[in-house]
This record gives C-alpha cells, structure tokens and sequence, in this order.
C-alpha cells in the first residue's frame, strides 16, 4: 500500500488485524460510506422516535395543568433523542472528515519528498548566486586596487562634497580607499 510506505514495521504490527486495511485509501473510502449509511439510518429511527415521544408525551394533560406544563414535562425526554438525533449527524460529518483528513495526509506524504528536494535545489541555487556575487565583489575590489595609479591627479570616486587631503605620505587623500598602500592585494 503505498499510503503506508513510510510506516515502520514494529509500528503495522501494533495495529490490530482487522484495522489494517483501513490504511488503504480506497479501503477507508467504503468503510466510511458504509459507517455513513448506518449512522443516516440511525439518525431516521432518532427523528421518529422523537416525534412519536413529542406527540404522546405533550398530549397528556394531568388535571391542573398551566398552558405549558405538559411541554415543559414531555421536553425532560425529548433533549435525550435530541442529542441522540444531533449525535448521529455529528457522526454523519466526523466519518465524511475522516476520510477527507486522511485522503489529504496521503496527499501530502506522498508530496514531500519533490517538495524538499525542489526547496533544496532553490536552497543551492540561491548560495550558488550568492556566492557567485561575492565573489565579483571581490573580484571588482581587488582589481580596483591593484589597477589604480599612483599619481594624485586621479579623478576620485569620492563624492563631490568630500574635500581632498593631505596624507601622511604626502599624497593627497580623497576618500577611504587612498589611504591603503596599493603595491599589491
């Protein structure tokens, strides 16, 4: 079954023999259905009897009785088939969300693993483009070094509001970048 590959060995054998098959998908789906069909039924033999039990029990009036006194009496019986009622929908809807639970985590299993391997391969491809980007940096920088004349003339690349000055060699320093020596990188 391949909806239970990544399931170890020592856990399948825990499970109960007859549950075992509830782990195939297509299994699961008809089992739902058939669990479906008992509770609707169930939920119709609720329905009816709660009627019935509605109409003989507020049709009895004791002598003495205010407006709503056998309502109030018959509703004491009534709220149990209620729930019994609201129960077996409650079930109708948690069998149905079982499976669709289940179909989903399926899904999902069986996707993890493209999923990984493509944010790994995104994961590469964005180190290698960082890198990649350093290393033009760095590249850019050291050439900038090394190709740089020594005479003063120069045009800086400093900004225009920056005034030159002089250094302790006696060259004119304007900016950063002048004042380390560029023999070499």
């Amino acid at each position: 079954m391949p909806e239970i590959e990544h399931v170890k060995e020592e856990v399948l054998n825990r499970v109960p023999a007859e549950f075992r098959p509830l782990l195939n998908l297509d299994h699961l789906t008809a089992w739902t259905a058939a669990r479906q069909r008992e509770h609707y039924e169930d939920h119709g033999t609720y329905e009816a009897a709660r009627a019935m039990f509605q109409a003989v029990l507020r049709s009895q009036e004791v002598k003495g009785d205010g407006k709503w006194s056998a309502r109030r009496r018959a509703r004491k019986v009534e709220k149990h088939l209620t729930r019994l009622v609201k129960a077996s929908q409650d079930a109708v809807k948690a069998s149905e969300g079982l499976r669709i639970a289940y179909a989903d985590h399926v899904r999902t299993v069986a996707a993890l693993p493209d999923q990984r391997a493509a944010k790994a391969k995104a994961k590469a491809d964005r180190r290698g483009r960082v890198n990649d980007f350093a290393a033009k940096s760095l590249n850019k920088t050291v050439s900038a070094v090394i190709a740089r004349p020594e005479n003063d003339e120069e045009p800086s690349g400093e900004p225009a509001d920056q005034s030159a000055g002089k250094g302790s060699s006696s060259r004119t320093v304007r900016g950063v970048n002048d004042l380390f020596d560029r023999k070499g990188a």
